[in-house]
């Protein structure tokens, strides 16, 4: 049996449309295609064909089904989605000479709808009457289809799990990442250097470090600080700022004279990390029907559990970690292997959303399709074009392990070297081709199945996402799915990141590798809009942001609770950088997340100028967005913040962010603050 597992067939199913002359309006739109049956609406997406065995060819498609509207906190209706997959058959006959495979006899044989079971059968029952048609296809792209498809893993990715630095602040605090030690550079001032493989601006002086950030300037004599505020310093640190500013070199943080009332806690990292803002100490509240309690003033994903010795658990990027206390040592813990009780968080708890990341939970299932949803587009073959530059002048390549290809490692757009003459680039989701790195470089046809062995240890695995579907004269079929923006399937959830470090190009400038941790990549599941992923970054700055990678640009504030979008989003159709001179067709339903539907209720933004990626962070989702007030039943659960451990104790509290006040009452165990026993 030959397979095509994740093969995306551009022409296969416009056969399922409903009627002949739709058939023929839609026989040139990318995907996905509307349908509405009995007066149920029905997105289908892209097809991905599963096997070609003999005569029979099968596959699935996901199938998005309107089940309502909501409204949403501005009072605009968004609609209600259910997302399933529908397995199909049809059978085929093929003319090698004429190079093409007849499809007839297509048949809907199963759905499953993971959070919405209860009307399997009725979807199922619809989608049956969409009348099947005889279709021609292309043979070669077929084969074309079966080649990348026999590269591909059978598993989910393997991707690196091992844990970044996690952590915990409880008053203002800022993260600077720095892609490994300090790459200085003169600033263009007397006297002053900057450093360039950070998206922070990073000076230095006559031996002191300089930071600037949200208005004010921080000092410190190395990188471990400590970090004081500085009232004023040399002009000429403050021209090398806006310098770097202006060339977009850098980013400094929120402008807004009130955003910060106090100094932030300054922490330098050169390692991945991640940093969990809480709001004061925690304050814990229960959840129903498990011995699990979170934290509720933060937008983290931060657990403890009574059975467990109150041991701590935080979700960061898709992926579970555990310590004895917020102080670490932090362990990686497969989803696999939480305790029950997570897999018994309700559907309707203010945690729900982690329920996307407990492998086997209906969430989790939903996450993997919504995750396989492709955007598409038709790209003008003469009007897309595409400039490579690489630092220094000529590229400079390394090899990609595992495979034939090489990389060039000196330049923001992936540039992949198949042989001496053939080279391959991607922009915007779309596919380029050349005969040399320096071009000229055209819209590409098609993509040798070699690329699609580039493992997830390399930093140009992503581009494994992006597909071409088919081509004619003017015009080539292409598409990708959200592994290009970083969202990955394994071990039955997704998650962002492979987690692999890299060597990045330090040069002239600088190009970082994409990054799995530093900017609180989360994953969101709403009973009313499904899974979607975002940032909830607080005050997290620096290599997170570095182009041409996907991340944010910023994302200073802990956002807040967006309605009934569920606090989540997903990222902008990236085909609409094209234009619609270059890019026609591009289809995307905004009320949906997956096609790129995001919240305007939130705070951050990221971009990404490689892939295109943009969208808004998502948010807290316990806060009374009337009065800010967050109420939180304490659980028994107080915190030593001299050990970082929890402690049993009765009691209720809630908590103010916009004022910082929080009240407690009840009665609490005795602590010791040496031991936290």
């Amino acid at each position: 049996m030959r397979t095509l597992r994740g093969c995306y067939q551009w022409f296969l199913l416009l056969a399922l449309l409903a009627s002949t002359a739709l058939w023929a309006a839609e026989a040139v739109a990318p995907w996905p295609h509307r349908v509405t049956l009995s007066g149920t609406s029905m997105e289908l997406h892209q097809p991905q064909l599963d096997s070609w065995q003999d005569n029979l060819l099968k596959g699935r498609m996901v199938v998005a089904v309107k089940t309502g509207t909501l409204t949403d906190a501005k009072g605009k209706k968004q609609d209600k989605i259910s997302y399933g997959v529908a397995w199909f058959s049809a059978r085929t006959s093929t003319d090698k000479e004429q190079r093409q495979v007849t499809l007839d006899n297509l048949k809907v044989e199963k759905v499953n709808f993971p959070t919405d079971s209860a009307n399997q059968q009725h979807y199922l029952d619809l989608l049956r009457q969409l009348p099947a048609k005889t279709l021609l296809v292309s043979l070669d792209q077929l084969e074309s289809d079966l080649a990348i498809q026999d590269q591909a893993p059978q598993q989910g990715v393997k991707v690196n799990n091992a844990p970044p630095k996690i952590l915990f602040a409880f008053q203002p605090a800022a993260l600077v990442l720095l892609d490994g030690q300090p790459a200085w550079q003169a600033s263009g001032q007397s006297g002053v250097e900057r450093a360039i493989n950070t998206r922070s601006l990073l000076l230095k002086k006559d031996g002191t470090l300089y930071i600037y950030f949200a208005n004010q300037w921080y000092t410190a004599p190395g990188l471990g600080g400590p970090w004081a505020q500085k009232l004023t310093v040399p002009v000429e640190l403050t021209q090398a700022m806006q310098a770097a500013v202006k060339s977009k070199l850098v980013t400094t943080g929120p402008q807004e004279k009130t955003s910060v009332t106090k100094p932030a806690e300054i922490t330098v990292s050169t390692e991945p990390a991640e940093l969990i803002q809480i709001d004061g100490d925690p304050q814990f509240m229960p959840i129903d029907g498990t011995q699990l309690s979170y934290v509720v003033n933060t937008p983290s994903d931060v657990f403890i559990d009574a059975q467990q010795n109150n041991s701590w658990y935080v979700l960061v990027s898709g992926r579970w970690f555990r310590a004895d206390s917020t102080n670490g040592p932090w362990q990686y813990v497969a989803g696999s292997a939480l305790p029950a009780d997570f897999s018994n968080i309700p559907s309707d708890s203010p945690k729900s959303a982690v329920l996307a990341s407990i492998p086997g939970t209906p969430e989790a299932r939903e996450a993997l399709i919504a995750n396989s949803v492709p955007q598409t587009a038709k790209v003008s073959r003469s009007k897309a074009a595409l400039q490579v530059r690489y630092d220094g002048g000529s590229a400079k390549f390394r090899s990609i392990d595992g495979t034939p290809l090489q990389y060039a490692w000196n330049t923001d757009v992936p540039v992949i070297k198949v042989d001496g003459k053939s080279f391959f680039a991607v922009k915007n989701g779309v596919w380029f081709a050349a005969t040399a790195p320096q071009g000229p470089w055209v819209v590409a046809t098609n993509v040798p199945a070699v690329i699609y062995t580039i493992p997830a240890n390399s930093p140009l695995h992503y581009v494994t996402y992006v597909r071409v579907y088919g081509s004619t004269n003017e015009e080539v079929y292409v598409g990708y799915t959200p592994g290009y923006y970083g969202t990955v399937a394994s071990n039955g959830v997704v998650v962002y990141g492979t987690g692999y470090p890299c060597n990045a190009w330090v040069g002239n400038v600088w190009y970082s590798c994409p990054a799995t941790y530093g900017y609180g990549s989360s994953f969101a599941w709403d009973p009313a809009i499904g899974w979607s992923f975002g940032f909830i970054s607080g005050w997290i700055w620096g290599s997170a942001w570095s182009q041409p990678w996907w991340g944010p640009w910023y994302g200073y504030y802990p956002p807040y609770h967006p309605g009934y979008w569920g606090g989540g989003v997903s990222v902008y159709n990236v085909y609409n950088h094209w234009g619609n001179t270059v890019a026609q067709g591009v289809r995307a339903d905004w009320s949906n997340p997956w096609n790129g539907h995001y919240g305007s209720n939130v705070r951050g933004s990221f971009y990404n100028n490689a892939t295109g990626g943009h969208g808004a962070g998502y948010a807290w989702r316990d806060t009374n967005g009337n009065n800010g007030i967050t109420h939180a039943g304490a659980g028994g659960v107080r915190f030593n913040p001299q050990t970082g451990r929890a402690v049993a104790a009765n009691g209720a509290g809630a908590y103010n962010p916009n004022t910082g006040n929080g009240i407690a009452g009840g009665e609490r165990n005795s602590v010791n603050t040496k031991t936290g026993a």
